[in-house]
């Protein structure tokens, strides 16, 4: 192939050069049962052969369009010398080739898991600061107020139930934001809550 002057072999030039060939006959029969096309066939190991393809780094992608019938579709020399990918018989320059006719179609490749960052508790209203209310909530911002250096606590003991030394250590985290008068209450509000970052409980 390719074998004009000043060509090339197209068969043996690129930066991985793998052909594939599919032992197929359209209407075959197989155990009594008859397959018009390829891809009416099981593809028994195409997941294995597509995984192993796309290590190789070739994209899972037709520049010419992955064939659907038995006919001839001829590839630009310009865009088989440029573009990577899966190329049919049919499309290889300087052949008259119309095979394979069709090819099942690329499987999905399994993700890799999305990194899951780190989440917080949503701001729970204002009415949730309430004298003697008992959360793990309220434990997780005692914690964060005394990471951020606002502890104003004089006990360690019910540090989940509300009380004054979270109003006095919230206050201070609030004055830390920059926040003044009825704004460093020690009332959580949405602004200050979401930049404390309580841990999700």
């Amino acid at each position: 192939m390719f074998d004009k002057d000043g060509g090339f072999r197209t068969n043996r030039s690129g930066k991985v050069v793998i052909q594939i060939e599919a032992l197929f006959f359209p209407h075959c029969r197989v155990n009594g049962q008859v397959f018009v096309k390829l891809v009416d066939t099981p593809c028994k190991g195409w997941d294995v052969l597509n995984a192993w393809i796309n290590s190789w780094g070739i994209p899972n992608s037709w520049p010419m369009g992955r064939p659907t019938s038995l006919s001839r579709d001829t590839c630009p020399a310009e865009k088989w010398k440029s573009q990577g990918g899966w190329y049919a018989h049919a499309h290889v320059p300087e052949n008259d080739h119309v095979d394979p006719g069709s090819w099942p179609s690329f499987v999905s490749q399994p993700h890799e898991p999305t990194p899951v960052g780190p989440r917080f508790e949503p701001f729970p209203g204002t009415s949730f600061f309430r004298t003697g209310h008992r959360s793990p909530v309220i434990a997780g911002m005692h914690t964060r107020l005394v990471a951020e250096d606002c502890d104003r606590y004089t006990s360690d003991t019910g540090i989940d139930v509300w009380g004054p030394g979270d109003v006095r250590s919230y206050a201070a985290w609030q004055q830390k934001l920059g926040l003044e008068g009825s704004a460093a209450d020690g009332v959580p509000g949405r602004f200050s809550w979401d930049r404390l970052g309580v841990p999700e409980v």
